[in-house]
């Protein structure tokens, strides 16, 4: 495996991110959306464009021995002034206060852009450096000012950004994914301050004579760029994607979890569950039909329920010591165990009538409760005996 594959790996990881998130564009014009697409596709890019093998490429096709460092230098000033307007836009800011600092932030870091190309220019690069470019060139006129305005303009960013994201956190009250990826951002900008903390030690070391350094910025200040990228691009999208992934996560447990407890309700009442099929890919809809059917398969058993069932379960649930959760959840499972016998011993026969005292319909559960009813249809705590189809007639009351 090439050295530089970590490169690729980061870069590639950002850009499936992107992809991701880049379909909700067509119909989300929301700044935060944008910014985050923006954010994750220019870090991906940026990282790409700082592989060794990617800046040979670049040279030798521009014919300008190192033209990938103000080439990567301006992408990277680019994405910290999109990183702090997203934070800023994020925050719960004035539209007036927000716009003032986004407004000052692009025209600073908009004139560092052109300083890093003007002080290319007019310096002299002509030995190619992919990899240790800024210590090399660190006591070169105008090269070494323009190293310093790119570190400078990244290293403010990080600051401001840690600083912003600490202050956020300390009141946050808002979603726990918002709190979490605030969290991470916190760990990536500070990863970010050591980044150019490292590459400032490096090129300090060379004004002072030495080399003995410039490993700092060659390999330290690389490990904390891998970190630092992976940090920031996780924490601005988990704010954005955690409560979906727990939401589908939440719908694909209800979806399985509820099988036992279909599964025997389907068999008693074929008629309840829709015929048209669900696409596998849409867990929602799928976990949305299955409990309606689960509730309607309820629902049509409910003349076949025995109250009597109902006290001897709850009696067995009392002498077992179940918590009270497990314990309802216990007797409803009896409950319609004995519905479901009762309705395959009656056949084709009229289900029994109900007296006017209940004729309201039988309370729906909520989905926490069903999970719990579908696993003691599963793995019952207790049996208990057939009741007789003799004791049942109509005038009983629904348990």
């Amino acid at each position: 495996m090439s050295e530089n594959s970590g490169f690729w790996a980061v870069s590639g990881l950002m850009w499936l991110a992107f992809l991701v998130k880049a379909p909700g564009l067509r119909h989300n014009r929301d700044p935060l959306y944008v910014l985050v697409c923006g954010v994750l596709l220019l870090g991906g890019t940026c990282f790409a464009c700082a592989n060794p093998d990617v800046i040979g490429v670049v040279n030798a096709a521009t014919g300008v021995p190192n033209f990938s460092a103000p080439l990567v230098y301006s992408m990277l000033t680019l994405e910290s002034a999109l990183v702090l307007t997203l934070i800023i836009y994020w925050r719960d800011w004035s539209p007036e206060k927000a716009t003032r600092w986004v407004r000052w932030l692009m025209a600073a870091y908009a004139l560092a852009v052109i300083g890093v190309v003007t002080l290319f220019a007019l310096g002299d690069a002509p030995v190619e450096r992919r990899v240790d470019f800024d210590p090399y060139y660190a006591r070169t006129p105008f090269i070494r000012e323009m190293i310093l305005l790119y570190l400078a303009a990244h290293a403010m960013a990080g600051v401001m950004a840690t600083v912003l994201c600490v202050r956020w956190a300390a009141g946050v009250t808002g979603p726990k994914w918002l709190r979490r990826g605030l969290r991470v951002l916190i760990l990536g900008f500070a990863l970010n301050i050591g980044l150019d903390g490292s590459k400032l030690l490096a090129v300090s070391a060379r004004w002072c004579g030495g080399t003995q350094w410039d490993w700092l910025d060659s390999e330290v200040s690389r490990g904390f760029a891998f970190a630092c990228t992976l940090f920031t691009g996780i924490g601005f999208t988990l704010p954005m994607v955690g409560g979906s992934v727990e939401r589908t996560l939440w719908e694909n447990r209800v979806f399985l979890q509820l099988g036992p407890l279909w599964r025997a309700l389907r068999e008693a009442t074929p008629a309840v569950v829709a015929s048209l099929p669900v696409p596998w890919w849409d867990v929602e809809l799928k976990a949305t039909r299955r409990v309606a059917e689960v509730q309607d398969g309820r629902l049509a058993l409910r003349p076949y329920r025995n109250p009597a069932v109902a006290r001897a379960a709850a009696a067995r649930a009392s002498a077992l010591g179940l918590a009270p959760e497990k314990a309802e959840a216990a007797v409803e499972a009896a409950v319609l165990v004995d519905a479901m016998a009762a309705k395959s011993a009656s056949g084709d026969a009229e289900p029994p009538l109900l007296d006017d005292g209940t004729a309201t319909a039988l309370p729906p559960l909520d989905q926490r409760a069903l999970i719990r009813v579908s696993r003691m249809i599963r793995r019952p705590p207790f049996h208990l005996p057939a009741h007789r189809a003799a004791s049942r007639g109509p005038g009983r009351v629904s348990a």
